[in-house]
């Protein structure tokens, strides 16, 4: 069995433990865990998971465990024992307040229960095999929510090792790799870092409280040379890196929302190569993503196609586009969510296994693919459409803004007006480079009448902005925004 061949998350562990038995698996505070040592403890608290599991449904399959896990070794365990046992697992955020913890259990039919419990009796000795196939449910995972009520997405061993397999093909490690896990286990980006490690035979260096210090500890004590981030979190680590640390770093891939190019080339002004990349929770983490070779370029776009996924671009009445002409993005692969866990009203894949992504974006030449924004979020402002994404883009080319929201508001005349969120200093409220960086990028419709200025824009747990909350946010510091061109209002 090769990694690229393995069908549960467990057969990986296993075959990590034969082949790769002293080598560094989990790396921290703790010190140093091998493969071995990992495999043996997570087949003692499989072992107590399944003596306490719960009735198994008519299949077999026990009911879900939901816990509470940070990136640290303990929950890194139970994380992988789960997998071994069989036992499907909601991982769920520490900062998630008590009442939406409990709705997202309830959502999937998922028993709550903690580390400690899982860790209780970790000496047992395992209660026979697992029913695990590559098909069985291995995570059920909140999508984001960030611009609606999250779903819980049910993702197989065989979507997530294919997943896995498909980047560490397009990010192959080299023989000192070793990527920093800081991203949450309550989301995909963070759990797909455990799932291409164990898969690639790699160590992760567990981070379990961001901070900008503990990034640099993950560096420099334990050896951290890649590194998953979300914008805002690397801007974050540019901001504070006095000393040129980042530089140390052999890749960063950037995901979880568009990169500004500014991000991008403040990123390869500091040595440090950085992907741009594209997916969701229902592809498993990244469906697009770029080789290391285009790292630093500041090419447009996401990257193209990970091997086994097809991106089409279509109509509005499913009918494919050219290259070029932007649509609605659809995925197809092995990569693909199972369903949504308590949905079984909910059926993801059309008749042709394709997902729709909800995204808006067009396919290059060169098959590179540019997303555009979420197709629900369109403002219709005077008969015109404008995806929040593109002006969003535009704000972000300013020099002055972090990150911004773009959102419509009722008009009595336009129907609609384009209104901004954006992350930066108060003097850009009435910095007139701003507008007129925006006349350059923007047909006249597509401009921001009013914006708001905010020290900080809402964010989730995942580092990504809260679109939900943000209009509520900013109504009240909206100001009128004259752009050159701009419609009366």
């Amino acid at each position: 069995m090769t990694p690229a061949t393995a069908t549960t998350l467990g057969a990986a562990l296993a075959r990590a433990a034969r082949t790769a038995g002293a080598a560094p698996a989990l790396v921290g505070d703790h010190g140093t865990l091998g493969w071995g040592d990992v495999a043996r403890r997570v087949d003692a608290i499989a072992g107590t998971l399944r003596a306490f599991a719960g009735e198994a449904d008519a299949t077999g399959v026990p009911a879900p465990h939901a816990v509470t896990l940070r990136p640290e070794l303990p929950d890194l365990l139970v994380l992988l024992a789960h997998a071994v046992a069989g036992i499907p697992l909601l991982p769920l955020h520490p900062a998630l307040p008590e009442a939406d913890a409990a709705r997202l259990a309830a959502s999937a039919g998922a028993r709550r229960i903690s580390v400690a419990q899982c860790l209780a009796g970790e000496t047992a000795d395992p209660s026979g095999p697992a029913r695990v196939t590559a098909e069985s449910d291995l995570f059920l995972v909140p999508t984001s929510g960030s611009s609606g009520a999250p779903k819980v997405a049910r993702l197989s061993h065989r979507a997530l090792l294919a997943a896995a397999a498909a980047l560490n093909e397009r990010l192959p490690f080299g023989a000192d790799d070793r990527w920093i896990l800081t991203l949450p286990l309550s989301h995909v980006g963070g759990l797909s870092v455990v799932t291409r490690c164990v898969l690639a035979q790699r160590p992760i260096v567990l981070v379990p409280k961001f901070s900008e210090d503990a990034v640099w500890q993950a560096m420099k004590r334990d050896g951290g040379t890649r590194l998953s981030a979300v914008p805002a979190i690397a801007d974050r680590l540019l901001q504070a890196d006095r000393h040129g640390l980042l530089g140390r770093l052999g890749l960063v891939m950037l995901g979880g929302q568009a990169a500004p190019l500014a991000l991008r080339r403040a990123l390869a002004e500091a040595g440090t190569p950085a992907v741009a990349s594209y997916g969701l929770t229902e592809s498993c983490a990244a469906a697009a993503c770029e080789r290391p070779s285009e790292a630093g370029r500041l090419l447009p776009g996401s990257g193209s196609a990970l091997r086994g996924v097809a991106i089409a671009i279509v109509d509005e009445t499913g009918q494919p586009q050219p290259t070029g002409a932007p649509g609605r993005i659809l995925l197809a692969g092995p990569a693909l969510l199972s369903g949504y866990a308590g949905r079984a009203d909910l059926q993801p894949l059309d008749a042709n296994g394709r997902l729709d992504t909800g995204d808006l974006g067009w396919l290059d030449e060169a098959g590179r693919l540019h997303v555009q924004g979420r197709r629900n979020e369109l403002i219709v402002t005077g008969g015109e459409k404008v995806v929040p994404g593109v002006v969003e883009a535009a704000l972000r080319e300013h020099p002055g803004v972090r990150d911004a929201v773009v959102f419509g508001l009722p008009d009595e005349r336009w129907g609609a007006i384009v209104c901004a969120a954006v992350e930066g200093a108060d003097m850009l409220q009435a910095d007139p480079t701003l507008p007129a960086l925006l006349a350059t990028l923007l047909p006249p419709w597509a401009r921001p009448r009013r914006i708001a200025v905010l020290p900080a824009l809402p964010r989730l747990a995942t580092g990504k902005v809260d679109r939900r909350s943000t209009p509520a946010l900013a109504g009240p510091r909206l100001q009128v925004l004259a752009a050159p061109g701009t419609q009366d209002v």
